[in-house]
Formats: structure tokens, sequence, C-alpha cells
């Protein structure tokens, strides 16, 4: 069975220092990563606000151990 696997994109952000102070122990507190804490973030917010991403990229690749089989 194939699995999709998320492309990411690097974004640079730039904060004030207060504001990246919480962002960080906002992540430390529930054990995430600054990564996952944005995303976390940015994601309940717009749950909050009723919207949902335009647009969902994803590539199948195939399953482990469906590497080496061939038709």
């Amino acid at each position: 069975m194939a699995r999709p696997i998320r492309k990411t994109q690097a974004t640079t952000l730039k904060m004030t220092p207060e504001v990246r102070d919480l962002w960080e122990r906002c992540s430390a507190e529930e054990n995430r990563s600054l990564t996952n804490m944005f995303e976390v973030m940015v994601l309940e917010h717009a749950k909050k606000l009723n919207i949902t991403p335009s647009t969902t990229t994803t590539t199948t690749l195939p399953a482990p151990h469906e590497k080496n089989i061939k038709n």
C-alpha cells in the first residue's frame, strides 16, 4: 500500500524577543518542537476562524516493502 509523503517548505519569521520567548516556553511546556508548536497554534487559530487549507500537496511513494516488487 502506498503512503502519502507531505512536502514541507522552509519559512523565515521575524518576531520580537518577547514573542519568541513565549513561543519557546509554550513549546517546552507541551514538550513540542518549535516547528510543531507553531503548526499547532496556526491550525487551532484557523479552526477558530473556520478556515481550511485551500490546497494540500502530497506525494505518494511506495511503502518500504513494495520497493523491490517488480510486476
